[in-house]
């Protein structure tokens, strides 16, 4: 859009001349790289317009990212007044990534487009809906594609871009077309547990079971629960590092913390245990130590089944 702006003036409203209306189409061929930690993906796309006026594409812009032709020329054809003009792209998309329920998420990849040079009041978008989609013989390794969907936006601009036929300080209003491509993480729940919090799993389970050592042997007790401590933070950070930084906590992350939770408590409980038998109360010690892992366990079952079905 930082290119010449042209807005027609008239003395009065009824010299203003209609607008022109620019059908567009778009089919997605494929998402050749999808990358969470950036929210930049790679889509191989083609582009085509329908309007009363030629070159079309020639000012079409990504708002969201650019464009590579990826043919030598455009194809052209004229019939009846109005002009058609396709070509096929690869396009690099930015996008915001919504976080909150990794690994359980959805995510939504977007191509805006806008002509560069009219604006609202010139032409405005019309998506193409009959013959546009997406190629449903292609896969993505991680991502299954959901549902595409159209629309047409208005965007204000409050600038001139330096124009000198325009005003300074005067804005103006383009017309925009979005095209919205909603991903689902591919699998199953039960496949994405298994996938990501198996090992956190079994780290807190390690920890729990070491409640079942006699407070006698105290070493062996502490050695099996900070094992297991030191194991799901290896573990926690491990999941960290495939996401990128976000400011709130992703459902893996509260899973993550929920355990290191558990874990301190067994902790905090064989401390306890263990004054209960230095005074003589073995049985007393005995019992704390069966209850507190069946009610941690069921409270960490129950925790984690929230977060994950929630």
């Amino acid at each position: 859009m930082f290119s010449f702006v042209f807005t027609l003036y008239a003395a009065d409203d009824s010299e203003k001349k209609e607008k022109a209306v620019v059908t567009s189409g778009v089919l997605i061929n494929r998402i050749d790289s999808f990358d969470i930690k950036t929210g930049e993906a790679l889509i191989d796309f083609w582009y085509w317009s329908v309007a009363e006026f030629e070159n079309q594409l020639s000012t079409l812009e990504l708002c969201n990212g650019h464009l590579e032709p990826q043919l030598m020329d455009t194809v052209r054809m004229e019939k009846d007044g109005l002009y058609y003009e396709s070509q096929r792209y690869l396009a690099t998309v930015y996008g915001g990534i919504n976080l909150n329920r990794f690994p359980f998420d959805q995510q939504t990849v977007s191509l805006v487009f806008e002509d560069s040079n009219l604006t609202e009041d010139d032409m405005i978008f019309k998506p193409d809906h009959l013959n546009s989609g997406y190629d449903k013989h292609y896969q993505m390794c991680e991502w299954d594609i959901k549902k595409i969907s159209y629309s047409v936006k208005s965007c204000r601009c409050e600038t001139s871009f330096g124009y000198l036929d325009i005003p300074s300080g005067q804005g103006s209003t383009y017309s925009r077309l979005c095209v919205d491509l909603e991903l689902d993480r591919r699998g199953s729940i039960m496949q994405k547990v298994f996938k990501y919090f198996w090992t956190i799993f079994v780290s807190v389970i390690v920890g729990l079971l070491a409640m079942f050592i006699s407070v006698k042997n105290l070493g062996p007790r502490f050695s099996m629960a900070i094992g297991s401590l030191f194991a799901n933070v290896g573990c926690s950070y491990t999941l960290s590092e495939k996401l990128p930084k976000s400011p709130s906590p992703t459902c893996a992350e509260i899973i993550s913390y929920i355990s290191l939770g558990i874990i301190f408590i067994v902790l905090a409980e064989s401390i306890l245990s263990l004054t209960l038998y230095n005074q003589g109360k073995e049985h007393l010690s005995k019992k704390l130590d069966h209850g507190t892992f069946f009610l941690a366990l069921i409270a960490y079952g129950v925790s984690c089944a929230w977060m994950i079905y929630a």
